[in-house]
């Protein structure tokens, strides 16, 4: 958990308590703006984690414009060979994001946002066939599996 993800949650707790006093608006657009400046600092996962909670910034906030493109390093990706661990993690955030998104466009618009479209076929792209293989055989799920299949190279 980053330093701004805490900061945040300290805020939300403060925004609360104005909020359910009926407060001093100006203290809270105070607070909505430092939650606003520290939502630019967390990651993607810790994003979604404020976003599918009921946090009281989720009311004047939104959230989702503050998802960032999944960042790749390129460089040590192909260094190290890193596609398939990588395509794990994204695999990962997309399953978060449908779990945890309320509906169908939410989950469209986050994942559009993240970019993991682009992501995962540019990790598949530079996957070797063995690798694609693996994940391919590691499911049970025969709609991933063909769309794994799809990107085998010839």
């Amino acid at each position: 958990m980053s330093s701004s993800y805490k900061k945040i949650l300290k805020l939300e707790t403060e925004l609360e308590d104005l909020t359910f006093n009926d407060e001093d608006t100006n203290k809270r657009d105070k607070i909505l703006l430092q939650i606003s400046n520290l939502l630019d600092k967390i990651d993607n996962m810790e994003l979604l984690d404020l976003y599918s909670e009921p946090y009281a910034l989720n009311a004047f906030i939104n959230v989702p414009l503050f998802f960032k493109k999944y960042k790749l390093d390129k460089k040590k990706l192909k260094e190290d060979n890193l596609y398939k661990e990588e395509f794990k993690k994204v695999s990962l955030l997309v399953e978060d994001l449908r779990e945890k998104c309320n509906n169908e466009e939410e989950y469209l618009f986050l994942c559009y946002k993240c970019d993991v479209d682009n992501v995962a076929t540019y990790l598949l792209k530079h996957m070797s066939n063995e690798d694609i293989m693996e994940l391919a055989n590691a499911t049970d799920d025969w709609s991933y599996k063909l769309f794994l299949f799809e990107n085998l190279k010839k």
